[in-house]
């Protein structure tokens, strides 16, 4: 005796026909349309919904991107996965997409420059909707140029593009006044009482990692306090970064109030690597962040950094990248606001 043919699987016209629309309006609220989740009346999604849940129909992703040319998908470009503010910037990003009907792919430069243009090479053939970097931009002219050639193309095969953080290149992007909010952290600081203070930050290069310091440099002289050169370290913008750059300050780390890094990373790489020459914090000095990584506050309820809104990033760059003409959409740069957060009690505005 034959065995039963199996079951042909549902078709879009199958759910329309169920839940009484058009096959045009089924797709625009299974297959996203411009608003994601937020396509369609509020009852008439929930009737496609249900139709397509009842008889067992998922959106295919790849007939998708062929019929359309687009995958249902963004790119995200950042420096480490590792790093404990590219993973909150990446959740964020993550859920915003999540509310378009959108996956995200995403990949680390390990801030490499050559793994950065493979990578964008890379995304030609993927054909996302759109590509965020979340990068640390840089301020080698060689090194953007070739950049900005390569997200030209993208560009120019219909990727929207969008930067999160400074950058000397025109595209739409979404900051934080970094400069201004480390000033206001050094004046912070100053006000508890403190006088002497080493800097750590990631590459001179690195606009993120150059606005930082700058600016808490700058803090610190509008109250009349001088950094030694040699008290200002540059490392990698992570947390050996900040283990190693501890090394190069040890002419002056019996003489420090503070050791101000300029990534929570970077802080959490100094305290281990002080710990182990033999000096606590804060007990012995203090040694303060940036970027605000929640995990770190739960760990030391007193920490010193600058809360900067990771999570929110993602939902202003898919704005940017992806809503309707006529919303944020229309907007080429979105600043947000940086806070401080001073030994865990949050204090105002940083920008």
């Amino acid at each position: 005796m034959a065995k039963d043919s199996p079951a042909k699987p549902a078709t879009l016209a199958d759910v329309a026909r169920l839940a009484g629309v058009s096959v045009p309006t089924a797709s625009r609220v299974l297959n996203g349309g411009v608003r994601g989740a937020a396509s369609g009346r509020r009852e008439l999604r929930e009737r496609v919904e249900d139709a397509a849940r009842t008889l067992g129909y998922a959106v295919s992703p790849a007939a998708q991107a062929i019929k359309g040319g687009r995958a249902r998908s963004i790119a995200l470009l950042v420096s480490d996965i590792a790093d404990f503010g590219c993973s909150t910037m990446i959740a964020g990003v993550m859920r915003a997409a999540e509310d378009r009907g959108l996956s995200v792919a995403v990949r680390a430069t390990l801030d490499d420059a050559d793994r950065e243009a493979d990578l964008l090479t890379d995304f030609r053939g993927e054909r996302h909707r759109a590509i965020v970097l979340a990068t640390s931009r840089s301020t080698n002219l060689a090194r953007e140029s070739a950049l900005d050639a390569q997200l030209r193309i993208l560009q120019s095969q219909g990727t929207n593009v969008v930067l999160i953080g400074d950058s000397n290149l025109e595209y739409p992007r979404v900051t934080v006044d970094n400069r201004n909010a480390a000033a206001a952290l050094a004046g912070a600081l100053v006000a508890a009482g403190h006088r002497r203070f080493a800097i750590i930050s990631g590459p001179e290069e690195q606009i993120t990692s150059r606005d930082r310091a700058g600016g808490f440099l700058a803090g610190l002289s509008a109250h009349g306090i001088a950094v030694p050169e040699d008290a200002v370290v540059h490392s990698g913008f992570n947390r050996d970064g900040g283990y190693t750059a501890v090394d190069a300050l040890e002419a002056h780390l019996r003489d420090l109030d503070v050791v101000a890094a300029m990534s929570d990373a970077m802080a959490v790489g100094a305290i281990a690597r002080l710990r182990e020459r033999g000096l606590l914090v804060p007990r012995d000095l203090e040694v303060t962040g940036f970027d605000h990584v929640p995990l770190l506050g739960d760990v030391m309820p007193e920490f010193t950094t600058v809360q900067v809104p990771l999570a929110e990033f993602g939902e202003a760059a898919l704005r940017i990248a992806l809503d309707e003409p006529g919303s944020a959409a229309g907007r080429r740069h979105v600043a947000l606001k940086a806070s401080l957060i001073v030994h865990g009690v949050k204090v105002g505005a940083g920008s």
